[in-house]
């Protein structure tokens, strides 16, 4: 998977940018460095909250943020190769059926588990340092990470439980709207929080 960079914009007046430094506080910033999110970072977090709020567990909520960003980012990639089924890869490619490997339902959602309880795809394992490394620190790198989840949490809260629990409509419903202006969620949580 590729890497998601930050742009980094000099000079220009956005009314992003503009925004951002109205909020930010000479004594102790926000921290905003950059001009955006990437999808793969806000898909990751809105999962990993969408994890706590259904569950209450932190630790598997980052595992799981992180295992749904990239399951996401392999559909799109992979979808018109395999097409729409489910589990087609794993019966096509490796002969393994989802009933022989650790999975747990996450609302409608069936995603697979480690024997260590993390959730993985493929062979490879998400841990919580993982989700710390991959996407904490990048979001680190744009805002204040405590920021962002309190704002992932209040924007989450605002939507009933079965669309929690429905992929489809968490991705259409929650993730799609705000996938490219996540960060003015952000600041719009700082402003109500002064």
């Amino acid at each position: 998977m590729g890497g998601y960079r930050l742009k980094i914009i000099k000079g220009v007046k956005s009314a992003r940018l503009e925004a951002v430094k109205e909020v930010e506080k000479p004594s102790k910033p926000v921290a905003v460095r950059g001009s955006r999110l990437g999808r793969f970072q806000v898909m990751a977090l809105l999962q990993a909250a969408r994890y706590y709020i259904l569950k209450g567990d932190l630790e598997k909520a980052k595992s799981f943020g992180l295992n749904r960003a990239i399951f996401y980012a392999w559909a799109k990639y992979h979808k018109p190769k395999y097409g729409v089924s489910k589990y087609g890869l794993l019966r096509r490619e490796m002969g393994i059926t989802p009933k022989e490997l650790l999975h747990e339902m996450v609302g409608d959602e069936l995603a697979f588990k480690s024997d260590e309880g993390w959730f993985m795809i493929g062979d490879q394992v998400q841990r919580p340092e993982d989700y710390d490394r991959q996407i904490k620190s990048k979001i680190e790198a744009v805002i204040s990470y405590e920021l962002a989840w309190k704002a992932a949490l209040e924007y989450l809260s605002k939507f009933s439980k079965k669309t929690l629990e429905s992929q489809q409509e968490f991705y259409k419903e929650v993730y799609e709207p705000v996938r490219d202006r996540f960060l003015e969620l952000i600041i719009r949580h700082l402003r109500k929080s002064e």
